[in-house]
Order: structure tokens, then sequence, then C-alpha cells
């Protein structure tokens, strides 16, 4: 009977989850939560995405230094985690004073993840990605009704590969603005 307990508790050390390093104030579990996040994943397809030429002039309307900080709308994320990364901070500060000047303005955050894992368990690590974007950008004053959840899981990879290299750079939540109208 002892040695059926030691082996239980060996397996279970090998299956901790490994810990990522994150800096807490970021963290998706001390945001607030969102409530009634916008439309639905069928919802939000049907909205017409901005175009680049839009983009550029919606951001021409702001200072300048807010509009290089608005050019990063491409967030990135560790292996099996949702955390934002500090370095997303200052942009994303700038899409909230952005989004604030207008309730017009609204945005689809669609979460993506790198090609391991399953297609379900990639469904719902891409949206608490693109929810951890949320719950930042609406504690920081944005309306919840600005903005769209959506997850692609690993349907939309912008990087061919097996490889780090490529994963990487499938770990994101991107920020897409969408129906451009000008600010009243």
């Amino acid at each position: 009977m002892g040695v059926l307990a030691v082996s239980v508790t060996g397996c279970s050390l090998f299956n901790k989850p490994k810990s990522v390093q994150t800096a807490p104030e970021y963290s998706s579990d001390t945001l607030p939560p969102v409530l009634a996040v916008g439309p639905t994943a069928v919802e939000a397809g049907k909205r017409k995405l901005c175009s680049e030429a839009e983009l550029t002039r919606l951001f021409a309307t702001v200072d300048p230094k807010l509009a290089d900080l608005l050019r990063s709308r491409t967030y990135f994320f560790a292996t099996d985690a949702s955390e934002l990364a500090p370095s997303a901070v200052a942009s994303l500060d700038a899409h909230a004073t952005l989004l604030g000047k207008s309730s017009a303005y609204r945005v689809q955050l669609s979460g993506h993840t790198d090609e391991r894992g399953t297609h379900d368990y990639n469904l719902a690590l891409g949206e608490r990605r693109a929810n951890a974007v949320a719950r930042y950008l609406v504690s920081h004053g944005v309306a919840s009704e600005q903005l769209a959840v959506v997850s692609y899981g690993k349907e939309k990879p912008v990087a061919q590969g097996h490889d780090e290299s490529a994963w990487s750079k499938n770990r994101r939540v991107e920020v897409e603005y969408v129906d451009c109208k000008p600010a009243k």
C-alpha cells in the first residue's frame, strides 16, 4: 500500500503545470471581467474591417505620437498563456484613448493560437487571450459595447511552420477596427 501511495504522489509531481513568469499587474486574473462584450463571433464576422487607408485617415486625426502607438495592433503571448506582456501596455493605452474619443469607434479583438493543442482547447485559449485585451481596454475606460471578442484558435496562422519561430508569431490577438466612421 505504501508503494501505491508513492507512485500516485510521484505521478502528481510530473503533471503540475509549468508556471509562466508574468507581470502580475497585467495578468488577466487581476483585470476586471468584461460583461456583455459586443456581438457574437457570427455577428462579428459580418462586420466590415477597416482598410489600411481608412485607418491611416482615422489615425491622422490624433496626435502623431498617439498615431505611432496605434499602428501596433498585434499583441503576442507566451505558450499556453493569456497574460498581456508589459510591452503591450503603451499601445493598448493609445487604443483606449482613441476608443474613448467616440463611442462610434469599434474594434474586433481576434484571438489566435499556434497549431499545438486540440481544436476546442485552442478556441478557448484564443478567446481567453482576446478577453485579456478586452478586460485591459475596459479597465482603461473603453465601453464594452465597443468591443467584439472572436477566437479563431489555430485556424488563421500568419506563419507556416512547425517550430517555435512560427508558433510565436501565431500566438496573438489582433485589434481590428470595424465600420470606420468619423468621430461625432
